[in-house]
């Protein structure tokens, strides 16, 4: 973006403060140019924050700011750079941010940690955030989040994202296509999804139970309809039947891939709710969790999705692990490093 736009952004941003708008316009100016900063007096010492210290407490205990306005100009401004005929890829996902000593913290609760060794407890005591992304064409860790939401202890994951995907949706009137990993997989995500019109390409557990449509009724047979048909779960090769759509290519390593396609599939608990259900097969595939020689997605979208760019489409997914890594790896915790270094000096 070039400088015009950014003055424009801020004035905008200006606007959706209601209360207290001078000194949280400058409290954001003031953590965005003092990265080092470990306290709020501090930050209240920023030559960019132009008033008292005691300004940025009364900033962030009185403060006021138009979330949904906020929401608007950032989408705006974010969409405005993607040309009008291009699908809008989104990612939506959850992260945890460990918080075990902050005692006066609120709502902390228990985290899975992740890459830890396996003789130590992989549980913490933290927060846990959701995040809608707008993910680059290509594998990247600069990443635009669109909304940002912190997930409470009496609240899922799952209901955090619906939420936050009826809130942006609105303001994006282009074609969208959503990426979620397997824990997003589930039958309420599914219908929000249809029902919100926004086709998905999550990531499925290979034990999943699906069903098919049922045999149709035949006359004079007696007692209620059937509400299942044949059982499919990746786990049982004998459920497997003929894939109603199939393609065989080649990757960029010229080996076989392999993408079959099952329609007309629902869940267990709601037989209207209707899915499509793909299987990709990798001969370059090294066999492990994190590249498996077979992979199982869960298409939401009504129409049938072009089989051949299946494989591309969830591979832009990963920039949002990208996204992560850069945000918690170079902007976090360097920051509870420096405290860490601080305690150590003091002793």
């Amino acid at each position: 973006m070039n400088l015009t736009t950014w003055q424009t952004i801020r004035q905008q941003v200006y606007g959706c403060l209601q209360q207290r708008a001078d000194a949280l316009f400058s409290l954001s100016d003031a953590l965005l140019s003092e990265p080092q900063a470990q306290s709020l007096p501090e930050l209240s010492l920023s030559p960019f924050f132009e008033r008292t210290w005691s300004s940025v407490y009364a900033a962030l205990d009185e403060g006021r700011m138009d979330v949904a306005g906020l929401r608007r100009v950032w989408a705006e401004a974010v969409l405005s750079e993607v040309p009008a005929e291009q699908t809008i890829w989104l990612g939506v996902d959850s992260s945890n941010l460990a918080r075990p000593d902050a005692q006066c913290s609120e709502d902390r609760g228990m985290i899975y940690v992740h890459n830890v060794p396996h003789a130590s407890k992989p549980v913490s005591i933290g927060w846990q955030f959701s995040t809608l992304m707008l993910l680059p064409n290509q594998a990247s860790s600069w990443v635009a989040v669109l909304d940002q939401q912190r997930i409470g202890t009496e609240q899922r994951a799952i209901d955090v994202a619906i939420a936050q995907l009826r809130a942006f949706l609105p303001h994006c009137q282009r074609r969208v296509i959503l990426l979620a990993d397997r824990w997003y997989a589930v039958l309420h995500f599914v219908q929000a999804c249809q029902e919100l019109h926004c086709p998905a390409l999550l990531c499925l557990k290979r034990n999943r139970k699906l069903y098919r449509r049922p045999a149709e009724r035949q006359a004079g047979q007696r007692g209620a309809p059937r509400k299942h048909g044949p059982l499919l779960q990746g786990s049982r090769p004998e459920t497997l039947e003929a894939p109603d759509a199939r393609w065989e290519g080649e990757d960029e390593q010229g080996k076989r891939v392999v993408v079959s396609c099952w329609q007309h599939l629902h869940f267990q608990e709601a037989v209207q709710t209707e899915v499509c259900v793909l299987r990709v097969q990798r001969e370059a595939a090294r066999g492990s969790k994190r590249d498996p020689k077979e992979s199982w997605f869960v298409w939401t979208g009504h129409e049938e999705p072009p089989l051949q760019e299946v494989r591309g489409w969830y591979q832009r997914r990963f920039s949002h692990e990208h996204g992560y890594r850069l945000l918690q790896g170079y902007l976090i915790l360097p920051c509870q490093e420096r405290k860490e270094k601080d305690h150590s000096l003091l002793e």
